[in-house]
């Protein structure tokens, strides 16, 4: 058994793929397995694989999708062929610090850890080629070992990607990627989360994130809508939890505040008409879901002028069409 499996689904990345292996044939923990998942590629990709797997034949294993198949499937096909104590995952256009695993796992194994959690940097890819770090969504804090149970306020605080994040791979026995939805993310994290009885964090920031101008995350489609049956099995499985009754209000401020987000991204929505129905169809499903979200304390302590906006429809489309 490996200590680390690091997962790393690839589509059509090949200008960015190299600077990501590199990052992992290079880790300071050796005891690792890199399992990349080809789907599909149509440019270089597959070359540069065969490459490195050529060269790195007891570190990368290389697996192929006889049709495109998604990133979900991708990370379960990667999960079912791992052989690590721990998992995790990087996307093909990001890179990571070359210390990563070796000091996350060195954590993991110091404390007894079934999740351990680092914050990351944000890297935009300007129109010249070059990349500029920028603000990031998320500084998460460096709490104290904990769960969700008794520090729920990791639901606002930490980032729901897979990719800043170690996990060990008994949390992923009942958990599966979604394979036919967008934003299939949130519900893994937010289960690994609930799973995890023991919980680290690291302020280091071990993970580069690249933003591409025209990535998954940047452009808006109907895809888009993706997000509310994605919430709805978010909401249904912390419902079943039986504390869900004592970080209810937390509940309800993760969904508040992650459905604003993306109607504020609808500034990059190509469809005008797309972009008022996603609009309607948030305000709705706040107010179907919990109908005195207004009143949630927790997101009242959001900054004010934020608040205003986001709280009224008019205000949002208006952000919207502007920006």
């Amino acid at each position: 058994m490996k200590k680390v499996s690091v997962i790393v689904p690839v589509y059509n990345t090949e200008k960015y793929l190299r600077r990501c292996l590199d990052s992992l044939v290079n880790q300071t923990l050796k005891d690792i397995e890199i399992i990349v998942v080809n789907d599909c590629s149509t440019d270089n990709s597959r070359k540069i694989l065969d490459e490195y797997q050529s060269k790195y034949k007891k570190m990368i294993k290389v697996l192929n999708n006889e049709t495109n198949k998604g990133i979900g499937h991708s990370r379960n096909l990667g999960i079912l062929h791992s052989n690590g104590e721990f998992l995790s995952f990087i996307d093909s256009d990001d890179w990571v610090n070359v210390e990563m695993y070796e000091k996350m796992y060195e954590k993991a194994q110091k404390d007894s850890l079934d999740l351990v959690i680092c914050n990351y940097d944000k890297m935009l890819e300007n129109v010249d080629g070059s990349i500029t770090k920028i603000s990031n969504d998320y500084v998460i804090p460096e709490y104290l070992n904990t769960n969700l149970y008794e520090t729920p306020e990791i639901l606002l605080t930490v980032n729901m990607a897979p990719w800043n994040k170690l996990y060990k791979k008994s949390l992923f026995r009942n958990i599966q990627f979604p394979t036919d939805l967008k934003y299939e993310d949130m519900i893994v994290v937010i289960k690994t989360l609930a799973n995890a009885k023991k919980i680290g964090f690291m302020h280091e920031s071990f993970n580069y994130y690249l933003v591409r101008s025209k990535s998954e995350t940047t452009v808006m489609d109907q895809r888009v809508f993706d997000i509310f049956k994605i919430t709805d099995l978010t909401l249904d499985f912390l419902k079943k939890q039986k504390y869900y009754s004592e970080i209810s209000e937390y509940v309800e401020a993760f969904v508040i505040r992650n459905i604003f987000r993306y109607t504020l991204q609808q500034k990059n929505q190509k469809s005008r008409n797309l972009k008022i129905r996603f609009l309607d169809d948030a305000f709705n499903y706040l107010e179907n879901n919990f109908p005195n979200w207004r009143n949630n304390k927790i997101w009242k302590k959001r900054n004010a002028f934020k608040r205003l906006i986001e709280s009224n429809k008019t205000l949002t489309k208006i952000y919207c069409d502007l920006f």
